[in-house]
């Protein structure tokens, strides 16, 4: 009997095409859109004559809406399930960009920019990553990696060729296209999403339940003691939930204005198109070393330095950054900042939800993750319309991009007292 229920469980364990299904949607909407919404700035700029501040304002509304989104999602994952939720948002998301195409008003670009807000909300970001952590525990960085890799993954392979798309045929046209391309191709990838291994009869990473008498060394059986699973009350209790919490958002306020703005930011400096668009496209490129080598490292090497490392690699970038705004003539400074930034930036993708999940554990972690999100959304309101206004208050990005710096400095000591030893602490005293 035992070997016969054996057999019947699939060779290649469900999650992998879970993940797959979750990286071809965020490959598509992270790179055309996200990291790809800054080639269409200029063009956009062009057309309606709005001011940097005005653009800036869209990119701020949608972090108010993740302020809010962000907990209400998490706790939707687990009452109307992922699967249902991200097909929602999907759709929701093209629906966004195609009247992003056919606005001719500030108003109703904001409205369509919230609707997008709204959609990718539903349908990426914390509903993937919930995904990834309830069907991966001892392969969880791995796994993590590869849906985190793909934004920019996306953006290197995509940007260049939305560039090309809109000298060719308009802002406009490409916009319709990349939001019918979110019905056309993401949401038919999403039809094999399932909300749990245990939904196909195994645990985490393909595990065998122990009701099957089977029960291989090493196997989440025994990891399970290690990973405590906490309510968000017990979180909210907990000191490293509060230490990753500021420093993500510090994070978020400083890099946030970097990708809208820096395409333009290099325009204004003297850089050609051709040039501004390769940079862009570029920095997402090598962020992949920082997404696979520290997402893969996180298995094995403690989560905190390698946070700490992610960190002081972002500072310094933004520092080359805040000196080329400063000294235009020297060109040179491009290269630390594209090497040492796009690592940097991208290693802190995937350890964010790593060491997320390491603390609070899988059960609740679309609430607990939520609710540190919408905090961390704070960033995404503050970095690009704080970056816009420098700019068109002193007409350069320097303040904006030295201020960043500046609070990457402030938070590195905060990411040393993370410390996953007060978890059970917190169990401990129930």
């Amino acid at each position: 009997m035992r070997s016969t229920a054996f057999n019947k469980l699939p060779r290649v364990f469900y999650g992998w095409w879970v993940l797959l299904a979750l990286c071809a949607a965020t490959f598509y909407i992270a790179g055309a859109f996200f990291w790809g919404f800054s080639v269409f700035v200029a063009a956009i700029l062009d057309e309606f004559g709005w001011s940097r501040t005005e653009i800036s304002l869209a990119f701020t509304l949608q972090g108010i809406e993740g302020i809010g989104a962000a907990p209400v999602v998490g706790l939707l994952i687990d009452r109307v399930g992922a699967r249902r939720l991200m097909v929602f948002g999907l759709i929701t998301t093209g629906l966004g960009i195609v009247l992003l195409s056919r606005t001719y008003s500030l108003g109703s670009f904001y409205a369509a920019f919230v609707l997008v807000s709204i959609g990718t909300s539903a349908g990426a970001g914390i509903v993937a990553q919930t995904l990834v952590v309830r069907w991966f525990q001892r392969r969880r960085g791995l796994a993590t990696t590869a849906l985190l890799t793909m934004p920019g993954l996306g953006a290197t392979l995509i940007i260049p060729l939305l560039n090309l798309s809109i000298d060719s045929f308009g802002w406009r046209e490409t916009l319709l296209v990349i939001g019918l391309g979110v019905w056309v191709i993401a949401v038919p990838v999403l039809l094999v999403v399932r909300d749990s291994p245990e939904s196909r009869g195994v645990l985490p990473d393909g595990d065998v339940p122990k009701v099957l008498g089977v029960q291989p060394t090493g196997t989440i059986l025994e990891a399970q003691g290690e990973e405590q699973d906490l309510t968000l009350a017990e979180a909210l209790r907990l000191p490293a939930f509060w230490f990753l919490t500021v420093s993500f958002t510090l994070w978020n306020i400083s890099t946030s204005g970097v990708m809208p703005h820096l395409f333009v930011a290099l325009l204004g400096i003297g850089r050609s198109k051709a040039t501004a668009a390769a940079m862009v496209a570029l920095l997402p490129g090598l962020s992949l070393i920082g997404r696979f080598g520290f997402g893969v490292l996180s298995d094995f090497v403690n989560k905190r330095y390698l946070l700490l490392a992610a960190g002081i690699l972002m500072t310094i970038g933004m520092a080359f950054l805040a000196g080329l705004m400063l000294d235009p003539d020297r060109t040179w400074l491009i290269v630390p900042f594209l090497l040492f930034y796009s690592i940097g930036f991208g290693g802190s993708i995937p350890l964010r939800v790593v060491i997320s999940g390491a603390l609070f554990g899988r059960k609740h972690f679309p609430a607990i993750y939520g609710t540190m999100q919408s905090a961390n959304a704070l960033g995404g309101v503050v970095g690009p319309l704080f970056a816009g206004w420098i700019f068109d208050t002193t007409g350069s990005y320097f303040l904006a991009f030295a201020t960043g710096c500046a609070l990457l400095v402030v938070s590195l000591p905060l990411v040393m007292f993370i410390s996953d030893r007060s978890a059970a602490g917190v169990v401990a005293r129930q």
